[in-house]
């Protein structure tokens, strides 16, 4: 079944393409087929993503070239531990998402533009697995665009001022981002005269001492550009409007996995062509610790402050990316580990709570943190699975975020600045300021004259199934964290080899 998927990757790309130029045609003949039709596309991308990443775990690497032309004249698809680790994390996080989207959108969006959701939606995950399989800079220049406009279409699906507001804004910072990345690009293309991630990497290590104030620029450019998308603290400030204004499961898809997307490729092109050596030479690691450091610690107290829930949890997102370029920045082999275990572990996170806020604003129509006492008579299922994600954001053991931050506090260590080790105690007490509240004021704060009885959730089924899945995922992979560690250990030879 997979002979033809291993000999041409691509068409893992090519199948969700595909279907989300179909969903219009599903949406002609009846609305309600195109969550199914989209559901088992993502069911097929996560199968043939797994068998990837089991394959990749084994030490085998798939390399393709595009229409039979080889590298440097073609363009190159490479499955290596890194691109099949994100694979997987984007089809499965999506596919929960795809399912929790089948009840969740009547009430979100018009129901005319329910089949091109879901077309932008297809285009999007597409994208995103494009951009991290490629070996070709333009290439994956053009997914990072492809990518950028479609999460502008579908923070934009909900219509209304915010939305639109929002969705504007994040388009013109995207650009702006674009033309840094679009820049450096075109200056490594002067520089080393290929395109090929490989080709430019070994074409690098031959003139850079020839162009080192130029190096400097292209790494900064990068670094300027892929911040705006990846809304790296304190280049976010796009991203708490677009994830509060946009439908839940857009929100959901944001947060875990388009600016984790970003980071892959920002990683890619640090790692693979200038090498960690280059990095702390000439500063830029240390700028990324200093800004994955005020994006811990600024985004942490901006989402203290915040009543409106999804809010309190796009400021939290800043935090958590703040993790992510922790572990770039530390560059020892357990610190980078760490931040790539973080990406898969925040998505299923930050899925869980901003699904389960759509959840609640449904049920009850409540958006605002001080007023949900006594929910979780209401609603047990989404408040339990949004206390397990909770717990896991403020890094309690038994919970997958224990596991990024203890490996992030080891590779500090290793790297010998232990000072980031009480950073990160630090952030986990600023994560329980403001999600503990919601906690308890959910279980423990009810009205005396109202009885203390648990009536099961109103949402459809699918919702509740999504949120279940994602909140047992928390606990399964802090409990049994060998397959992603093991995934991201294998990554970070590809990046440090």
């Amino acid at each position: 079944m997979f002979e033809l998927l291993d000999t041409h990757p691509p068409l893992l790309v090519l199948l969700v393409l595909m279907a989300a130029f179909l969903m219009p045609a599903f949406a002609h003949f009846g609305r309600k087929s195109c969550g199914p039709a989209a559901v088992l596309t993502m069911v097929a991308a996560f199968i043939y993503s797994l068998h990837f990443a089991l394959i990749t775990r084994d030490g085998q690497t798939i390399a393709y070239s595009v229409m039979g032309w080889d590298a440097p004249w073609g363009v190159e698809v490479i499955i290596e531990p890194f691109s099949a680790f994100m694979l997987l994390v984007i089809s499965a996080v999506c596919l929960v998402i795809m399912i929790y989207s089948m009840s969740s959108l009547e009430r979100e969006i018009p129901a005319s533009g329910i089949g091109w959701y879901y077309t932008t939606f297809l285009l999007l995950v597409g994208s995103m697995m494009g951009m991290v399989m490629t070996n070709d800079l333009f290439n994956m220049y053009v997914f990072i665009e492809v990518t950028g406009i479609a999460a502008c279409a579908l923070v934009l699906a909900k219509g209304g001022r915010l939305a639109t507001e929002a969705s504007f804004k994040y388009l013109l910072l995207a650009t702006v981002g674009s033309g840094f990345v679009l820049t450096g690009i075109a200056l490594i293309y002067v520089i080393t005269g290929n395109l090929n991630i490989s080709f430019v990497a070994a074409e690098f290590a031959l003139v850079y001492p020839q162009y080192p104030y130029l190096i400097w620029t292209v790494l900064s450019f990068f670094l300027v550009g892929f911040g705006i998308k990846s809304a790296l603290f304190p280049l976010h400030v796009w991203l708490p409007d677009a994830h509060s204004s946009a439908p839940t499961t857009s929100s959901a898809v944001l947060s875990g996995l388009v600016v984790k997307a970003y980071i892959v490729a920002l990683a890619k092109f640090y790692f693979q062509i200038f090498g960690f050596d280059l990095l702390d030479q000439i500063f830029i690691r240390h700028m990324i610790l200093i800004m994955a450091t005020g994006a811990i610690l600024g985004g942490s107290m901006f989402a203290f402050v915040q009543l409106d829930l999804k809010r309190r949890l796009a400021y939290s997102s800043v935090a958590q990316i703040g993790y992510i370029f922790l572990g770039l920045g530390l560059s020892s082999p357990i610190g980078l580990a760490a931040g790539i275990l973080h990406i898969f572990n925040h998505a299923v996170m930050k899925a869980c709570l901003f699904l389960a806020a759509g959840a609640i604003y449904r049920q009850t129509g409540e958006k605002r943190v001080n007023r949900l006492q006594g929910l979780a008579f209401q609603m047990p299922i989404t408040m339990f699975a949004f206390s397990i994600a909770a717990l896991s954001m403020v890094g309690l053991p038994l919970f997958s975020g224990f596991i990024s931050k203890w490996y992030l506090a080891l590779g500090s260590i290793e790297a010998g600045m232990p000072m980031f080790v009480g950073l990160i105690i630090l952030s986990g007490l600023l994560n329980a300021s403001y999600f503990l509240p919601i906690v308890w004021q959910a279980f423990f704060v009810v009205d005396e004259q109202e009885p203390k009885t648990f009536t099961m959730d109103k949402i459809p089924v699918s919702m509740s199934v999504s949120l279940v899945v994602l909140a047992m995922a928390v606990i399964y992979f802090g409990i049994n964290p060998e397959f992603p560690l093991a995934l991201a250990t294998k990554a970070v030879g590809v990046l440090l080899h």
